[in-house]
């Protein structure tokens, strides 16, 4: 703006107080910047609430505590937790990345991270969205929200009315987006041209959002990567013998939640996760914050006109079985033969079969590499990433086509990591998508081979951004892609050359409608 000096643009006013940035990488960020009261004390489990204003300006130059999570040196480094990043229960902030807060109108993208809801936070490098503030004028807007029993324990049948509205890690994304609504104009945001985007449990909790009614008109599209509202989600009597248990194991009642030493709460968690899989901590139908499951509600129009843009990535389990071993598909493998029964065997036997068929399309252990995985074990690795993660991602797009455009993609870009062992593991397009194949998270994931995936990368990138600026993704090099519909079922299959499939893996999809769509 004429006569504005080049920091003056870097001073904010939020309906909450001033905040000053910094300037970095050619584009201007604020950083930790509260949007709800800290969740400390009494307010523990509750639903969040407005933050307190501030007086005088603010410092926005630093991120702020991420969500309490295990610390172990795994878990740290896939989540992009540092020897100094602070973890705390006053977690509740948001991040702006915008090319200037010069009163323009772009386009908003508002991430939700992923970590199985235990893990993750908005300040992990990976998620550094100065590539879309550059190189395609958005603003980008990061969050964090509370993980864990911290975020999802549900206690409205077991404290009273005030905790009825469960899913509270929910709400702290609802709350973050209203934030963004009330505030992101004054960052060169537009508030009328917001799209929402997760991966994981961020992509899972975008598939709830779509069907609770305090998210309704916060956003405009959706982007959801790997995950979407679960098959047969818990309902609100599976949630509080969820939490029965949990009290049982702390040996604490309800009214002593508020008290109970972080440390002591993380330590029971530790001990579900190992015994119920990697999806223990999930979103569930309480009712109330989420009144049926959001499939439901997405069938029946609950978003009508509202865009998505969904995949999954080929072999997505075999990240986990990969890094976690047979712990992580075992416990996941015994959960949803206690949900689905006889239905999942029969399943199994045929992805078993598929594998036998087509040998050495779909990854495995490296050669020599202990342990060793039976063909029967392998299908069970394939079968739980459909399961718990595509199989949900292709009944949502069923279920918004007759309302919204949608557009499907796959992601099969073999990673030459570990050996191999990893395919086109869970994850692995975040790199690609982000434009950030250098970091060492990065490499990881796909080894030594940024040089040849910078093609890809910057396909989806700019995918990625022309959905976000215009509602229809769209890249050089890509082919054209047709939007999805029944019985065509059109899908962009990402990989060194890139292709549209009709209804990829056809007959592996169709076994899933054995599996009911509601209790």
């Amino acid at each position: 703006m004429p006569g504005m000096s080049a920091t003056d643009d870097l001073v904010v006013s939020t309906a909450h107080g001033k905040v000053r940035g910094l300037r970095k990488g050619g584009v201007a960020q604020w950083r930790g910047i509260p949007y709800a009261e800290p969740p400390l004390g009494a307010l523990r489990f509750l639903p969040p609430r407005p933050p307190a204003p501030w007086a005088g300006e603010r410092d926005a130059t630093r991120f702020g505590a991420v969500a309490q999570q295990p610390r172990d040196p795994a878990t740290a480094f896939i989540a992009g937790l540092g020897e100094a990043t602070a973890i705390d229960e006053d977690c509740l902030f948001v991040n702006v990345c915008s090319p200037a807060a010069d009163g323009a109108r772009r386009p908003v993208v508002v991430w939700i991270h992923g970590g199985a809801f235990i893990m993750g936070s908005s300040s992990q490098p990976l998620y550094n969205g100065s590539s879309f503030a550059a190189q395609h004028d958005l603003v980008v807007v990061t969050l964090n929200y509370r993980l864990g029993l911290l975020g999802m324990l549900y206690l409205g049948d077991l404290a009273g009315e005030a905790y009825r509205h469960g899913n509270v890690a929910l709400l702290d994304q609802i709350a973050a987006l209203r934030w963004v609504r009330e505030n992101i104009a004054a960052f060169g945001g537009d508030p009328a041209r917001i799209t929402v985007m997760g991966e994981s449990a961020g992509a899972i909790s975008i598939g709830n959002l779509l069907g609770m009614p305090a998210a309704a008109g916060l956003f405009d599209r959706a982007i959801l990567q790997s995950g979407a509202s679960g098959l047969l989600p818990p309902s609100r009597q599976d949630a509080t013998a969820f939490a029965t248990a949990v009290l049982a194991e702390l040996g604490a009642s309800a009214a002593d939640l508020a008290d109970v030493p972080v440390e002591r709460l993380l330590a029971v968690q530790a001990r579900i996760s190992r015994a119920r899989g990697i999806g223990a901590v999930t979103p569930y139908v309480d009712g109330a914050s989420l009144p049926r499951p959001a499939l439901e509600a997405v069938r029946d129009g609950a978003v009508a006109g509202v865009p998505l843009l969904v995949g999954s990535n080929r072999d997505e389990w075999w990240l986990f079985d990969v890094l976690f071993g047979e712990a992580s598909t075992g416990a996941s493998r015994a959960a949803y033969l206690q949900r689905f029964g006889e239905d999942l065997v029969r399943i199994h036997a045929v992805y078993r079969d598929a594998r036998a068929a087509h040998p050495g399309t779909r990854p495995g252990p490296a050669a020599g590499a202990a342990p060793a995985r039976s063909p029967d074990a392998e299908a069970w690795v394939d079968l739980i990433g459909d399961a718990a993660l595509r199989v949900p991602v292709i009944r949502l797009a069923e279920a918004q086509a007759p309302h919204a455009p949608i557009w499907t993609y796959r992601f099969d870009w073999e990673s030459p990591a570990l050996g191999g062992r990893l395919g086109a593991a869970h994850a692995l397009e975040l790199p690609f998508m982000w434009n950030q194949l250098e970091l060492p998270v990065s490499q990881l994931l796909i080894g030594d081979a940024a040089a040849t995936a910078r093609p890809l990368s910057a396909q989806m990138h700019a995918a990625w951004a022309a959905f976000i600026r215009g509602g229809e993704p769209a890249a050089d090099g890509l082919p054209a892609w047709p939007r999805y519909d029944a019985p065509r079922r059109a899908t962009m299959i990402f990989d060194r050359e890139s292709r549209v499939a009709d209804d990829p893996d056809r007959a592996l999809r169709e076994l899933w409608s054995e599996i009911p769509r509601s209790r």
